[in-house]
């Protein structure tokens, strides 16, 4: 398995002490938003059919696929996520990073990934996502971005108050103290977008929400 700074990132936010309570807090640090931003994934995936869910976590995204009839299968990085996962949705699943993702070639109609993009080296993963989707197939990246103009002081104001609520929801302490750095530093949108074009992928499309604040890019396989 490959290691690098965004691997160990994720495995300090994403461990054994907050998978339970993942659901709830992304939908209330949220205030909704999360699940908004899913359907809009599922919206972009509407005609496809077998989909692979890149960093699935718990199964939020995933169960909105299979709910929607969507064959999915699962790979992520924390053990205790797929745990929750496979508590609630029975679905194959597999632990790895996804650089290097343990699939034949051109098995998928689509690959989706919420929250993964800032943690990866992105080229790779467009690499392999080209390699295991069918021709025709689509690929959705989904992330914060940070946001610009008179919105970021709000976006301060309201990590500040994260890092507060980290006192009492403990084992969400070094998320709400360190997410909105790692957001800020990132620069998955642009990368993204350059290695979709590097891959030639096609219909490169980006759309940002909720006042800049997250962003969703998708492309299609030639």
């Amino acid at each position: 398995m490959l290691v690098h700074e965004g691997h160990v990132q994720a495995m300090r936010f994403f461990t054994s002490n907050n998978a339970d309570s993942y659901d709830l807090i992304s939908r209330v640090a949220t205030f909704g938003q999360d699940i908004a931003w899913k359907h809009e994934i599922l919206g972009v995936v509407s005609r496809c059919r077998y989909i692979l869910d890149l960093a699935c976590g718990t199964g939020i995204l995933s169960s909105m696929l299979a709910k929607g009839g969507k064959n999915v299968v699962g790979i992520d990085l924390t053990f205790e996520y797929l745990l929750t996962l496979k508590g609630k949705l029975k679905m194959p699943i597999a632990q790895g990073t996804a650089e290097i993702l343990p699939y034949r070639d051109e098995s998928f109609d689509a690959i989706v990934s919420s929250y993964l993009a800032k943690y990866v080296d992105v080229q790779k993963v467009i690499n392999e996502c080209w390699r295991v989707l069918r021709p025709g197939g689509i690929v959705v990246f989904h992330d914060f971005t940070y946001p610009r103009g008179l919105i970021c002081n709000l976006w301060h104001v309201y990590f500040e108050l994260l890092r507060l609520a980290g006192r009492f929801f403990t084992s969400w302490k070094v998320v709400f103290g360190q997410l909105d750095d790692v957001i800020k530093k990132s620069d998955w949108v642009d990368q993204t977008i350059c290695a979709l074009d590097n891959r030639k992928f096609q219909n490169v499309n980006c759309r940002y929400y909720t006042a800049h604040t997250s962003a969703i890019v998708s492309a299609e396989k030639p």
